[in-house]
This record gives structure tokens, sequence and C-alpha cells, in this order.
């Protein structure tokens, strides 16, 4: 059994830590609530009901504190005490977000990995967001980068590590709901890029935080400002990307002759990329992925003709649940626009299980705000979506409180 020095961190909420013992573990939230049913015998706790405790919006019971000690394999004591900081927390009415570490890393303190020591790299990270919600990822990925920002003197070499840690928290953290902790991950990364002297990943993260920012005129600066610097430096490949970014802030602002340059800009670049030369983070930009992202500036600027089949096509190379809700309601709501409303309508049900599925509050969002333009049709139209929707909404990911996950879409 794992001790209670290798886990845990003093003052830390349940919610918390919660959530980073089961990542440490290699579990899901729908693992948990299977592995609960199965220790106790009773078969009453959800996917959902686990998330709840993991963002603090419920406070396990003891009896549920005696069995999430049992499945995690960590003293009762510990999940008590960080039971009471959660509830000194909600009596003070403060909503729980991850702890952000301070903005200069080089006086971040020395933490014990989660997992009793468990190291992870970057690439593994980066492959558990492709399978994570961010507000299940989000309390590993900032501890992570914690641990790195506090190594001393890391070197040019250490310092682009810690950038690409930082644009992952702040990706994570965005996707989880958590504004705050995302903006100033991608504070922290652009330091330490730029000290780094690496105007590709300057660029990467002025784009990340173009797009986890509500601010439509904001997200248009920052992510000129990283295509700029992509231009410097940076691969064709993440030029294209830099465009991209262009091209939905400017749709987000009502600029569809800027999101129209921007978009064949990006494709010129696309046209020239090698993917041998393409950096790291760049690994899941497919032609797919590349198709989707057209797509969805088509649907913000509702000009369906061009939104439907770049969506179909690039949704018919996508599997991972997050993207595939994305992007499916984005094409759902290009139907909508058509005069289609039936097809927007099949689009929704199989949009709903896929955001259940990846635990995104991005996907949770852009679930809700397509909800609202079904609901508002007849209810012949709609009828098989709302009696899918009556249960299916409940499991979502709460976005409460999250502008800019609300605002965010996928790439």
């Amino acid at each position: 059994m794992a001790t209670s020095s290798q886990v845990s961190i003093d003052g830390e909420s349940l919610g918390a830590r919660l959530a980073r013992l089961r990542v440490a573990r290699g579990r899901t939230q729908l693992r948990m609530a299977e592995l609960l049913c199965a220790a106790s015998g009773t078969a009453t706790v959800t996917r959902h009901e686990v998330s709840r405790w993991e963002r603090e919006h419920r406070v396990p019971n003891a009896y549920w504190l005696r069995w999430l000690a049992v499945v995690l394999e960590v003293p009762l004591g510990e999940l008590e005490q960080a039971a009471a900081v959660a509830r000194g927390g909600r009596s003070a009415g403060r909503r729980a977000e991850p702890a952000v570490p301070a903005d200069d890393w080089r006086y971040w303190p020395e933490v014990s990995a989660p997992g009793g020591g468990r190291e992870w790299t970057l690439a593994e990270l980066r492959r558990l967001d492709d399978l994570m919600g961010g507000a299940d990822l989000s309390p590993l990925v900032n501890h992570v980068l914690q641990v790195a920002g506090a190594r001393r003197d890391p070197g040019p070499g250490g310092l682009a590590a810690v950038a690409g840690l930082a644009q992952l928290a702040g990706w994570v953290n965005g996707d989880g709901g958590h504004d705050a902790a995302a903006r100033a991950a991608h504070r922290l990364g652009l330091r330490a890029a730029r000290a780094a002297d690496d105007p590709a990943l300057v660029g990467h993260l002025l784009g990340s935080a173009a797009q986890v920012t509500a601010d439509p005129a904001r997200a248009v600066a920052l992510a000129r400002a990283g295509a700029v610097e992509s231009a410097r430096a940076a691969p064709a490949g993440a030029r294209a990307l830099a465009l991209q970014r262009v091209a939905y802030a400017a749709a987000r602002a009502g600029d569809a002759r800027g999101c129209e340059r921007a978009i064949a800009a990006a494709d010129r670049q696309y046209g020239r990329r090698d993917p041998a030369d393409e950096p790291p983070w760049l690994y899941w930009l497919t032609d797919s992925e590349y198709a989707a992202l057209s797509g969805r500036c088509y649907a913000v600027l509702h000009r369906p003709q061009l939104a439907v089949p770049l969506l179909s096509h690039g949704l018919a190379g996508i599997r991972q649940p997050r993207p595939v809700a994305l992007y499916t309601t984005w094409l759902a709501e290009a139907h909508l626009d058509a005069g289609a409303p039936e097809r927007a309508a099949e689009l929704a049900i199989e949009a709903l299980p896929a955001a259940v599925r990846s635990g995104s509050v991005r996907a949770a969002a852009r679930v809700r705000s397509l909800h609202s333009r079904l609901a508002a049709l007849p209810r012949s139209v709609v009828d098989r979506y709302l009696r899918v929707a009556t249960e299916g909404l409940s499991y979502l990911a709460d976005v409460t409180g999250s502008a800019a996950a609300v605002a965010a879409g996928s790439g």
C-alpha cells in the first residue's frame, strides 16, 4: 500500500487528491466508479459522481471515503484530512481549482511525484491528453510542471521542456474549465520559451493561449502574435497551425475576410509540410484534423456549404472522443444553418456520448450550446434527440464559471 508521505501534499483538498491518485494509477473516472461499486457491493456510484467529487461539487460522506481509501490504497486518515480541507473551502464559498505554481519557476518548492515517485514524460502526458479531459488530467500535469520548474539551472534544453509542459498545462486547464490556471501556465511557458530562444514554441504557446481565451479580440491579438513568431523559425506544419488559430480567432470575432485570408495562408504552408521536420508537439495534426480545423471556422461564420464537407471529411479520420464531440457539434450546427434540423439532431445524439466519455468541459460546453438551438425547434423534429438528452446531459462535465471553455473549440 502506498504511504501518505508518497502521495500527499500538505493542505491539498480532496478533489485534487482524488484526481491525482486516480490518474497516477492509470484509471479513468468510469473505472473508479466500477471499482467502488464492486468493492462496496453498492451499484450507485457513476462516473458522473466521481467527477463531482473531484471537482468538489460534492464531498463524499464517511461511507464513501472508506471505500475510496480501499480502492486507492491509501490510509483513510489521509482522505479524511483532505475532505476537511474541501469542506472548509466549500463553506467559504470558494470554487475548487487545481493549484497553479508561482509565475517564477525558479522559486517553486520541491514536491514528490504522484504515485510514489512515478515520473511522467511530456510525450506520455500528451498521449494522456488524447484520452482524458482536462478536469481529470490537470492536477497531474500541474504537478509535473511544478517538479520540472523547481530544478536548478535547467539550461536551454530544460527551459524548452518547462515551456512544453507549461503549454500542455495551459491547454488541459483550459479544457478543464480552470481559466486562471490556464492563463498562469501560458504566461509561465512564454517566459521559459523566450529564455530558451525557441520562437516556434513561443508561437505555439501564443496560439494555444488564443484558443482558451474567452475574449475574441484578445484571442485575435494572441493568435496573430503567435503566427508572427512561428514565421521566424517554425517548420511549415507549425506555421499552418498558427495560421489556423488566427483563422479561428478571426471567425469568432466575426472577421470573415480575415478568417479566409488566414485559411488560405495556412493551406499554402500545410502543402509544404514535411512531417519529418515537425516538432513533437505537432504529432496530432493529421490531414483529418487539419480539414476539421478549417471546417469549424466556416461553421462559426455560418457558411455550411464549406463547413459540412470539411468537417465530414475530417471526422471520418478522427476517433478520440473529445475531438469527435467538438467537431460533431460544429457539423450539427452547420446542418442547422443549412436548413437540415433532422440531420443536426442525429449528429447531436452522436456528440453527446462522446462528450461524456471525454470528460472535457470544452466538449460539454459545445454540446450544451448545440442543445439550446435544438431545444428551440418543434418537438416533432427533435423528439428522439430530446429523449436522449433528458438523461444524457446530466452526465456532462460542469461548465459553470468557465468562460474560456465555453468559447474554445479543438485544435
